[in-house]
């Protein structure tokens, strides 16, 4: 079983790795036209780094939501995720929420994992390496087997993948962020914000290594600025985050965009009999 498993872990990492940039891509037809702008018009700004912390204090009062993401890389693989958020009250744990995730790619297939306090459960896709009877693989926050420090940092970085910190958190190095007017969001009214945000900036302030390690391969790749746009309703939560990552062979579009702030969640671990513990595998 041991081996079995091990074989899977560059598979998994190809998954995760697509996952990590999740909220980063369109869903299609999901951007709606914010309507014709007068250059001469002079709009209101804000500090980004006090939007954001108003819009974190706002989805944490939200208490829960849903979280989308799909769309197309530059060579055309097209990727897509979804997943339920519940934020946490500050103390709670080491982390800020839990999560019920979802990430599916033609490359690598379907692969959900349940995010909560102290652990992170990984459902593997079809024929990689576990029954069917018992489809997950639980992996402790302090893991003790080789296998589960293995398998650690990709719940680390699925967790990341729809972290507010990584997306709405843009704001923190955006400088100034224009109020560009009213829109629509699926039907919902909202006010469009758009920044530049410095990508220099935004890996010094990224948390999580994997997503640190993207900031610094665009830098490297020669890409300073991120166009970034955020949608908020009326109350301040968020509905759509985008930005516009410039490529050599034109631009990368991401979005993630939430729902269903304040409605009923469901985010549980599976049950005993359907899960192996990465740490009772020893070898």
């Amino acid at each position: 079983m041991r081996r079995r498993l091990s074989l899977v872990l560059s598979s998994l990492l190809t998954v995760v790795a697509l996952a990590c940039g999740g909220w980063l891509l369109d869903p299609a037809g999901s951007r709606e036209p914010a309507g014709a702008q007068s250059h001469a018009q002079v709009r209101p700004t804000t500090s980004g780094a006090a939007l954001y912390r108003a819009v974190t204090q706002r989805m944490l009062a939200g208490r829960a939501a849903t979280y989308v993401w799909s769309g197309t890389s530059g060579g055309g693989t097209t990727q897509a995720g979804n997943g339920a958020l519940r934020f946490l009250p500050t103390g709670t744990s080491g982390h800020t929420f839990d999560a019920d995730v979802t990430v599916t790619s033609p490359e690598t297939g379907r692969m959900r994992a349940v995010l909560l306090p102290g652990a992170v459960y990984l459902a593997l896709p079809p024929a990689k390496g576990l029954p069917r009877s018992k489809p997950w693989l639980k992996v402790a926050d302090t893991p003790r087997s080789t296998l589960a420090r293995q398998l650690q940092p990709m719940g680390e970085q699925l967790r990341a993948a729809v972290d507010p910190a990584q997306n709405v958190g843009l704001l923190r190095a955006a400088g100034r962020v224009t109020e560009v007017g009213p829109a629509t969001v699926e039907g919902v009214a909202a006010t469009e914000h758009r920044a530049t945000v410095n990508l220099r900036t935004a890996a010094r302030l990224a948390v999580d290594p994997g997503v640190r390690a993207q900031y610094r391969l665009m830098l490297a790749a020669g890409v300073r600025t991120l166009t970034y746009q955020l949608w908020l309703d009326a109350t301040g939560l968020p509905l759509r985050v985008h930005a516009d990552v410039p490529r050599s062979h034109g631009v990368f579009s991401m979005t993630g965009v939430y729902r269903n702030w304040g409605g009923k969640v469901a985010i549980t671990a599976p049950t005993a009999k359907q899960v192996f513990d990465a740490d009772a595998i020893k070898g």
